[in-house]
């Protein structure tokens, strides 16, 4: 391949595939499914990885392949696997969430500016996001100390009992736990611009602008030493509303489903019973064949 210009530190450089959400999330979502990812684009698709682009030279990949590992083993695989729900952090955490949506930013940025008219950006969005790439990029080189201007906050998806009507539908543990995804969103009249990132349940978000009376509690993570945990956590935002069309469009994509890939499907549950019976999967539909409607539907 020839040399191109690394995304991040600039120098012209053999530039390799770079995993937008890392690469351990996708290979433990394999893991623990039956069958292999479908794509979103087309659901009646399948894919062996997640999306990738020729982003960053080798250097830089092993950069940010050294705050991946310390994620996947201290926060990652302890939530999946083990059941952890309290963690202690400090600022390697803060440069790791900073890595993965610095790579969505970026290459929303150059889709926006490509496609301005479509996406309904206007230039002053632009140029904030424009702004916040570019100290995301000064951090991650270590030119700066920080990023100014930004909040970075996890939600942990956890069980939950009832939901909404109109949503008990959507199979929320099921979307959220069995999936990955990574994008930059904007809300022009609440002035909310972020990045949100899905990796099976822990969901990064990135402000780059914050509209008014937005309410988060434990969900913050600073660049420092803290403590955050998978309970009492609230969002009240704009990027919860987008949680809500992730959950939508998750629906109307099963329905999308060939007959062909439904009889597929059918096919490896009836060989493959009592794997599926053990699977994460199985856990998550369970999960959601059992939520109740929410007390205020109740009534109503």
């Amino acid at each position: 391949m020839s040399a191109k210009r690394c995304a991040l530190c600039g120098q012209t450089r053999e530039l390799e595939l770079s995993h937008i959400v890392p690469k351990f999330v996708i290979r433990y979502l394999k893991k623990t499914s039956l069958g292999a990812i479908r794509n979103k684009e087309n659901i009646n698709k399948v894919v062996q990885d997640g999306e990738k682009h020729y982003l960053l030279c080798g250097d830089c990949e092993d950069l940010f392949s050294i705050y991946e590992t310390k994620f996947a083993n201290k926060f990652f695989y302890p939530y999946m696997k083990d059941n952890v729900k309290e963690f202690s952090y400090d600022s390697d955490l803060y440069y790791f969430l900073i890595s993965v949506s610095w790579r969505s930013l970026y290459l929303d940025i150059l889709d926006f500016v490509e496609h301005s008219e479509e996406v309904g950006i206007d230039l002053q969005i632009l140029n904030c996001l424009i702004e916040k790439e570019r100290g995301m990029r000064d951090y991650l080189l270590k030119i700066q100390p920080n990023v100014n201007g930004i909040e970075n906050h996890i939600l942990f998806f956890e069980d939950i009992k009832s939901i909404s009507n109109e949503l008990v539908s959507t199979r929320p543990h099921t979307t959220f736990h069995r999936s990955v995804t990574s994008y930059t969103f904007f809300y022009k009249t609440l002035k909310t611009y972020a990045t949100l990132t899905n990796m099976m349940g822990i969901i990064l978000f990135t402000l780059y602008n914050k509209g008014e009376n937005e309410r988060w509690e434990n969900t913050e993570i600073t660049n420092g030493v803290g403590l955050i945990k998978a309970e009492k956590q609230i969002i009240e935002s704009a990027c919860a509303d987008e949680l809500m069309l992730i959950l939508k469009s998750a629906e109307k994509d099963a329905t999308k489903i060939s007959e062909k890939q439904q009889e597929l499907i059918n096919k490896k549950l009836k060989d493959r019973p009592e794997e599926f019976i053990k699977s994460k999967v199985f856990e998550d539909l369970k999960k959601d064949f059992e939520l109740k409607k929410d007390d205020i539907d109740k009534k109503n």
